[in-house]
């Protein structure tokens, strides 16, 4: 995941302003969390990623869709969660 990629998607779908470093922290306790608590969606997320890497999108577009689409799978999924991921992330910068 490309920084930059994952700081846009944040400011985009949450409407917070990251940093790069803090946007990129939230994009792996997000998989974390995914791998630990719901396979189908982490398995959701791989097949996606793949799909676009097989059409041939550029890799920064490729991440951009990929956090956009794990946030979006949290906000319906595991709000609680994905609030509590992003405040302990917030906090510690």
């Amino acid at each position: 995941m490309l920084r930059n990629s994952a700081k846009k998607a944040v400011e985009d779908v949450l409407s917070i302003a990251l940093g790069e470093r803090e946007s990129q922290e939230l994009y792996y306790s997000i998989c974390n969390y995914l791998i630990d608590h719901d396979d189908t969606c982490y398995i959701g997320v791989i097949r996606f990623k793949y799909s676009l890497l097989c059409d041939g999108i550029d890799s920064n577009v490729s991440d951009y869709f990929i956090m956009e689409y794990m946030l979006d799978k949290m906000r319906k999924k595991h709000p609680l969660m994905l609030m509590a991921l992003t405040n302990i992330i917030i906090s510690k910068s």
